[in-house]
């Protein structure tokens, strides 16, 4: 998986911060930045001073993969069209995301000259098709749109069956996340308000790249992100009530997951847990153990023997769902 953050050059007030960014990011794995210079995003800054900015901070970015949101209008403010990008590979981009209005044949002739990525939402099967049997394959990509306004993101469900058209086609695509600072600038509703680190897990059994959308996240998100690209095993977060050496140690194992259970997910592993079961309520997203096995719960429950550890919340739950074997990120 490949990791990326936006950057919006009109924004000027942040213009500073968003270099800085472009400097550190590369030190954590990040490898993409996605621009937009849309007036969407700044509506003070023309597109073409936006466009400017961008040649500064491009400057920094040689060693990324850099994409620019484009449309009719944007092509015609930067003196481009679909059959002439020159400006726009001049300025430093390496792609363009060809966000709406444009016709089949023109992405086919914007990928004679740099990287096209697709809008999954703007591009019928018919169309993919003919894209994909007349541009050169290594060109073409494909990115998901973030949607800034509260409940506006798309289902998973329309999510995961657009997103399967085009690894089908093994068109490489990715998504965005937001960042807590703005909780904006995300493909999926259900990772609106999700931890960097949740909604990066969750997009990863789906898409090749993941890009944060919203502006300058902290370093701590940097990090989250980067975790998750870097581990070979995936990682489900939950929080712990039992903080004692055994629990803390017992987690730390690689987990088998089981999904054969009505009511819970069973991860087991070699290792003995030495407390005895104990009496508890159960519900739904509950983490609990006995003996080998730890049973995490999917509804709410009366009073069993198990011992209650800790639990997780619905995106980690997803996440189990979607995965075979596991450890554990521990949150106190």
């Amino acid at each position: 998986m490949k990791i990326g953050f936006s950057v919006f050059p009109g924004w000027k007030e942040i213009k500073d911060q968003q270099i800085r960014l472009v400097r550190k990011a590369k030190e954590f794995g990040f490898t993409e930045i996605f621009m937009g210079i849309g007036p969407g995003t700044h509506w003070n800054t023309p597109v073409s001073e936006a466009f400017q900015i961008a040649k500064e901070i491009l400057a920094e970015a040689g060693e990324y993969y850099t994409f620019v949101d484009i449309n009719p209008e944007i092509l015609k403010v930067l003196n481009s069209s679909p059959k002439d990008l020159s400006n726009i590979k001049k300025a430093g981009f390496k792609g363009v995301r060809a966000d709406y209005g444009f016709s089949k044949e023109e992405i086919v002739d914007m990928s004679k000259q740099m990287i096209v990525e697709l809008n999954p939402m703007e591009i019928t099967v018919n169309e993919l098709d003919y894209i994909t049997k007349n541009a050169d394959p290594e060109r073409i990509k494909a990115t998901h749109n973030y949607y800034p306004s509260l409940y506006s993101a798309i289902s998973k469900e329309v999510f995961e069956e657009v997103t399967e058209i085009f690894k089908e086609r093994g068109i490489e695509i990715g998504a965005f996340i937001s960042n807590p600072k703005f909780n904006l600038r995300t493909t999926l509703e259900i990772l609106r308000f999700a931890n960097p680190f949740d909604s990066a897990n969750y997009l990863s059994k789906f898409v090749d790249r993941v890009i944060i959308g919203d502006p300058i996240p902290d370093e701590e998100w940097l990090r989250e992100v980067a975790e998750v690209k870097e581990s070979n095993i995936t990682k489900i977060r939950v929080k712990v009530y039992k903080r004692d050496e055994e629990t803390l140690n017992f987690l730390k194992g690689k987990f088998k997951v089981n999904k054969d259970k009505e009511y819970a997910i069973v991860c087991y592993t070699n290792r003995e847990y030495r407390k005895m079961d104990c009496y508890t309520k159960i519900f739904k997203g509950a983490v609990t153990v006995r003996g080998r096995e730890i049973w995490i719960f999917n509804k709410d429950l009366g009073v069993a023997q198990y011992t209650l550890i800790g639990e997780i919340d619905d995106i980690n739950m997803e996440i189990l769902k979607m995965s075979n074997e596991i450890t554990f990120k521990v949150v106190l």
